[in-house]
């Protein structure tokens, strides 16, 4: 029974020795003494970390992420379905797996279009 979990115990053991051999890198190359102010600030796209942190954000913001997030699952669903489209044709459910996929588009555009009148897709208007 343990001649089973070799495999898995070489490949975590592979993992900790690259993980903890990075780490013990970093601290014997790294040039401790070469710190200073402007090295030691978080960097955010170029732009000082000042202000508050709890800015606020425009709903609009959170719009955008669940479009991206609607696209997203689009994606991850129908590209398996479209690889795998002739395997179901030739057990003789492509209609019905089609149907199917079908009226998940349908319901994806309903919330695109939702996402169109309410003017997500308007990048140039404010708010």
């Amino acid at each position: 029974m343990i001649r089973e979990f070799i495999p898995v115990l070489f490949s975590l053991g592979v993992a900790l020795g690259v993980a903890l051999g990075g780490i013990g890198l970093g601290i014997i190359l790294g040039k401790v003494g070469r710190r200073n102010k402007g090295k030691d600030l978080a960097y955010e796209c170029g732009k000082d970390p000042v202000g508050s942190p709890s800015a606020r954000f425009s709903v609009k913001f959170y719009l955008v992420a669940m479009i991206f997030i609607l696209f997203d699952i689009e994606v991850i669903f129908m590209y398996p379905w479209a690889v795998n489209l002739t395997g179901f044709q030739q057990s003789g459910m492509g209609w019905q797996v089609f149907g199917l996929m079908l009226t998940f588009v349908l319901l994806v555009e309903v919330g695109h279009l939702y996402a169109y009148k309410k003017g997500v897709f308007d990048w140039n208007k404010r708010g």
